[in-house]
């Protein structure tokens, strides 16, 4: 069987390990402080999903899906504020469709704590370990100078057989409330680059640190 190549393990998902990197330091991010509105998400995991559907050439309705968090092209271990809400935008969409979705950060008990009492969490010792699942909908980002790539596909993560599988384009101006133009001068890989005006340059998620 397949395996999920992310550290360390955290589910047993059909006899395939899922892993997970230890669980990072406390951020904006993580906690998911200051998320822009999701109208504009909402319209993008549609499309991407009804584009799943219409490519789905065999996981019935009835069979048990996870959906994973986008991550960015370049680095499949990097992902950001704008991953996090197009999850929950594909989930509720994919929901709308009817599939028998598992949410995979449902801990196995609950936290009462003197914020709330807690059920979701990101740190997989608070997860189950052994869940039926066989089907995975993994996601890219690539960023681009006018706007965002998303390559979206569902995979059976006992053989790594792409079930369905789409690609869309999206401008800045469709996401203004996630992607800005990129500033005059930018860095990257250490140096910094100066053009002669806004916008020459791979778009910036808001919010995001240079």
């Amino acid at each position: 069987m397949g395996k999920f190549a992310l550290i360390p393990i955290v589910l047993v998902l059909s006899g395939c390990a899922m892993f997970s990197e230890p669980e990072p330091q406390k951020t904006a991010l993580s906690d998911g402080y200051g998320l822009a509105p999701t109208r504009e998400i909402n319209h993008l995991s549609q499309r991407l999903v009804n584009d799943l559907v219409k490519q789905n050439d065999s996981l019935k309705s009835t069979q048990p899906l996870i959906v994973t968090t986008p991550v960015m092209l370049r680095d499949l271990q990097k992902t950001n504020t704008l991953g996090l809400q197009l999850q929950q935008g594909m989930i509720a969409a994919l929901h709308s469709h009817q599939f028998n979705l598992v949410d995979i950060n449902v801990a196995e008990v609950v936290k009462v704590t003197s914020k709330g009492d807690l059920l979701l969490s990101r740190d997989w010792q608070d997860l189950p370990r052994d869940l039926p699942v066989e089907f995975a909908l993994v996601s890219t980002m690539d960023l681009t100078r006018t706007g965002m790539v998303v390559n979206a596909r569902i995979v059976n993560v006992t053989n790594n057989r792409v079930i369905s599988a789409t690609q869309t384009a999206i401008v800045q101006q469709e996401l203004k409330a996630y992607l800005t133009q990129s500033e005059k001068v930018v860095s990257s890989d250490g140096l910094l680059y100066r053009y002669e005006d806004r916008g020459m340059d791979q778009v910036q998620v808001v919010g995001e640190e240079l």
